[in-house]
């Protein structure tokens, strides 16, 4: 029996009426409980048998209907081909000429159409799903997922995560961020990224209500009517948060962070009652929040601890079947992306003098290998086999370390990310400089929204979105380039009011 629909009978018999999922039906939230789930699942199943041990491919926004979909496929079917649904046809096509499913269950709204393969609308699924029909095989089954992503050598791929990988870090976590029952949690990443399904296996596993929703302007919405305890969101939703914030408050908001931790060091804690309107933003009931998809800036993370919101960094990737590292409670370090996880080893290789070297790892949460691609994985060591529709092969756990693509460095047993290899910019005195690092240190002003560092002629130039004017931009930069060494100083800047896109790390 797969480990999620054990999980899910288990609650099912012993907090039967407690709520599962809560989602947006119409323009109100209802809510399932784990009794009905478990029926859903079921009913599902038994309309779905025939495709048994087949590839069955979802593509939609986070409603019931796909979740029950994933569920159901992954614990009595078989393998899940999760498909980012903001993909046009042509180019869901072109995986399917990788990974060709027998069946594709797909949602109304996205107004796309496969003539060439079996589909089964989601208005279909939530008839089936309902009719409580029953599954009499035992679900023995534990079906694989298989991602699409751009993989570390920037291709896309199609990532394969057996139960085994993608199940290995689920009571880590749980471990470290003291998660239960009686908690929830909202996350709004869609579900066929890595990181929106750690987020739900680790839920599933707990007990815990899951909140999903799928439109980012619904996000004040969603919060102020479910108030969940826990939340899931990336840097962008943070950081503008912040920046409504500050933009409401100015240095008045400066000035009582500032009394609010004096305050602090002496027991007396004000943060819910001086920062309220945020705190009743969240829903009242926030406990921690996580931010995956990028280093979230050190401002950012320091500024939602300062007033009562922490906010944990996390690091993990397709390939690596989620987190790799994480912050949490009482080990949470602002400039770091998180202590190391027991489940899997991390390596730096080929370490400078500063012990930066490339982001290795290794444990039962690494993949096998990319699907429909000759070729061999990016594993440092003897890597794995690939081929057509298949990863064959030796098991990145058993032994070889997977190559991340990021630089990055090990203190105390907690990962800091420099940056992307293939962003690394090459001084004129031949040493490697981090465009990412820099952007971080620009970052901590706020009001600097955006940076990214680039090099002309062998120069550091930084393009900022700020509303510093030109002299208080000088200083600031000449404040920062005090504390680096010299090839790493930024010469000047020049100013944008686009927004300035950015690498993401969890595909």
């Amino acid at each position: 029996m797969s480990k999620i629909y054990s999980a899910i009978k288990n609650h099912a018999e012993h907090m039967p009426s407690h709520k599962a999922f809560t989602y947006r039906a119409g323009e109100q939230y209802e809510s399932i409980d784990y009794r009905t789930l478990r029926e859903y699942v079921d009913s599902l199943a038994a309309h779905l048998v025939r495709y048994k041990g087949k590839t069955v491919a979802i593509i939609g926004n986070n409603k019931l209907e796909y979740a029950v979909c994933l569920l159901t496929v992954l614990s009595h079917i078989g393998n899940a081909l999760l498909i980012d649904k903001e993909l046009g046809e042509d180019d869901i096509e072109s995986i399917f000429e990788h990974v060709c499913p027998e069946l594709i269950l797909l949602d109304n709204e996205l107004n796309l159409s496969f003539e060439a393969h079996e589909v089964m609308l989601f208005s279909e699924v939530c008839d089936k799903m309902k009719e409580k029909t029953g599954f009499t095989e035992d679900p023995s089954f534990a079906g694989d997922l298989i991602l699409h992503t751009s993989g570390t050598t920037g291709q896309p791929k199609c990532v394969l995560l057996q139960e085994k990988n993608y199940y290995s870090v689920i009571p880590e976590l749980n471990r470290k961020w003291g998660v239960k029952p009686e908690h929830s949690c909202l996350f709004i990443i869609p579900l066929y990224h890595i990181y929106a399904l750690t987020s739900l296996f680790h839920g599933l596993y707990v007990g815990i209500e899951n909140i999903i929703e799928w439109d980012y302007k619904r996000i004040g919405k969603v919060l102020s009517e479910t108030k969940p305890r826990l939340f899931m969101g990336v840097p962008l939703m943070y950081n503008r948060i912040m920046e409504v914030a500050f933009g409401k408050a100015g240095r008045k908001l400066f000035a009582a962070l500032f009394v609010s931790n004096l305050l602090l060091k002496i027991r007396i804690d004000v943060r819910s009652v001086w920062f309220r309107e945020i705190h009743e933003y969240f829903g009242g009931n926030y406990i921690f929040g996580v931010s995956a998809g990028s280093v979230l800036p050190y401002r950012t993370s320091r500024f939602f601890n300062d007033i009562g919101l922490p906010v944990y960094n996390v690091y993990g990737m397709t390939e690596t079947a989620g987190p790799v590292a994480i912050n949490y409670k009482d080990h949470n370090r602002y400039d770091s992306v998180g202590e190391i996880l027991d489940n899997n080893e991390v390596r730096i290789e080929e370490p400078d003098a500063d012990g930066i070297g490339r982001v290795c790892v290794r444990g039962r949460n690494v993949f096998r290998g990319y699907l429909g691609e000759r070729g061999r994985a990016p594993i440092v060591g003897e890597a794995a086999d690939v081929g057509d529709n298949a990863a064959t092969g030796k098991n990145a756990a058993a032994g070889n370390f997977f190559d991340t693509g990021d630089l990055g460095y090990i203190k105390d047993h907690f990962l800091y990310i420099i940056g992307r290899r293939k962003n690394i910019l090459i001084g004129e005195n031949g040493k490697n400089i981090s465009p990412e690092e820099l952007n971080q240190k620009l970052l901590e002003n706020n009001r600097i929204h955006d940076c990214s560092v680039i090099m002309e002629d062998g120069k550091l130039i930084a393009v900022v979105n700020t509303d510093l004017d030109v002299q208080e931009m000088r200083r600031y930069l000449d404040k920062v380039n005090h504390k680096l060494p010299g090839y790493k100083r930024i010469s000047d800047f020049r100013t944008t009011d686009k927004r300035i896109k950015k690498a993401r790390r969890w595909n």
